[in-house]
């Protein structure tokens, strides 16, 4: 049996530094730009704590709090709505510094008036619209800094690098958080900053060698952000049915610790966070063999897959309703979110004119929030009304259907060649 291990271990070891080498030789912009999304990542202390931040430390209702929550989810899509046309006129590269720059001086600035019920929600507000703004610009520079021979390796490079961080961030945040509140403000500040004086100083836009030819759906092409939209509507049902994966994604940190609380009473918390810390180990080490499993095949039917994760993990958790089995849905829960996050923005960037990147990143992802936000008050109303099991059944419908959905994508990619977009005026 101790052989049996031992081999085991080896093997496993050697698949995953296998499945690694997909991040070597990559061009050194991709380096210094997942360098700083793990700061980012780490620096992300705030969002996880607004609402108890708000009640606790500022007084407000819940009601209210959860309001002012959504403000700033608002102002971010936003930003986000307004950045992707900025980005395709400015650069990508001077709006991401920008938005993220002036971002964590707000964020700062909040740190001196931690305690002010009325200046606080107004900072974050200015903040998070500015953060908004440099999303899509973020989101198109990676596109950019990649082409389609790399673009796996890239996307998920950045997304394990931000993810990373982000592991550490809420720890260190909720060890500052009640004896130390404004340095919740100035570490997500200062982390931002120093994130984006990375991209600032470092990246350089400028193919560093002799730059790769353009597929047909890359090529720049002119008219608006709606006359391409209106030429590829395939963008459209994609961002659909990526939003019910979305819809599907966010029960992870929506109805899980709701249902955890319901099974296990006091011990459910506890349990959330063990799970939110394994899946966050779990994405470093399956992203990579993710990435070289799926590497051959179409985004759609990798997102596919991912679908059917989501069904079978929340199906484990509604049929055995233990923590073992918890454990074991959440690895399934973790690789379909690696999918989802990598392989969406490779989708898009594959299929997006290099001339308005930046403008169908803003549109469809605040297409996409759009859709998704309405699922906070539906999936309240499920469980108030219909109770978990129903809720976790509507989950697993969903995700079904979206994997459906972007499998009948595929077929119909494979049944002719895309035509390709002429150029419009």
């Amino acid at each position: 049996m101790k052989t049996f291990s031992k081999y085991f271990r080896r093997f496993m070891i050697q698949k995953f530094l296998s499945a690694i080498s997909i991040y070597r030789g990559l061009p050194k912009n991709i380096y210094y730009l997942a360098v700083a999304r793990m700061i980012l990542g780490m620096g992300n202390f705030i969002i996880p704590f607004l609402v108890l931040f708000l009640t606790d430390k500022l007084g407000y209702s819940a009601t209210v709090a959860g309001s002012l929550a959504m403000g700033v989810t608002g102002t971010y899509l936003l930003g986000s709505f307004l950045g992707g046309k900025l980005s395709d006129i400015l650069g990508y590269k001077l709006v991401m510094v920008f938005g993220e720059f002036i971002g964590a001086l707000l964020l700062i600035f909040c740190g001196f008036f931690s305690d002010a019920p009325v200046l606080v929600p107004a900072f974050l507000f200015g903040a998070y619209f500015f953060i908004g703004l440099a999303l899509p610009a973020s989101n198109a520079l990676v596109a950019d800094l990649s082409n389609a021979n790399n673009r796996d390796a890239v996307m998920s490079l950045s997304y394990l690098a931000y993810n990373f961080g982000s592991a550490l961030g809420p720890i260190m945040a909720g060890y500052l958080f009640w004896n130390y509140t404004e340095w919740i403000f100035f570490g997500n500040g200062f982390a931002a900053l120093f994130g984006v004086l990375i991209v600032a100083m470092f990246i350089q836009v400028q193919p560093e060698t002799e730059p790769i030819k353009e597929s047909e759906l890359e090529k720049p092409v002119s008219g608006s952000v709606w006359s391409v939209l209106r030429a590829r509507p395939r963008l459209l049902f994609f961002t659909f049915l990526c939003g019910l994966l979305w819809y599907s994604l966010n029960q992870m940190t929506m109805a899980s610790p709701l249902y955890l609380s319901h099974i296990f009473g006091d011990e459910g918390p506890i349990v959330f966070g063990q799970l939110m810390t394994y899946a966050c180990v779990l994405v470093v080490f399956i992203t990579p063999m993710l990435m070289k499993f799926t590497a051959n095949k179409a985004e759609t039917i990798s997102l596919a897959y991912a679908g059917f994760m989501f069904a079978f993990g929340y199906m484990l958790v509604m049929l055995f309703p233990n923590i073992p089995v918890h454990f074991l849905a959440w690895l399934f829960l973790s690789a379909g979110e690696v999918l989802l996050l990598t392989k969406e923005g490779i989708y898009l960037a594959n299929n997006s004119p290099s001339s308005h990147r930046g403008r169908i990143q803003g549109v469809l992802i605040t297409l996409r929030s759009v859709l998704v936000m309405p699922s906070f008050i539906v999936i309240g109303y499920f469980i108030d009304n219909y109770g978990y099991r129903f809720t976790w059944y509507s989950v697993i419908a969903i995700s079904i259907v979206a994997a459906i959905g972007l499998y009948v994508m595929t077929i119909k990619n494979k049944q002719g060649p895309v035509v390709a977009i002429e150029k419009y005026s």
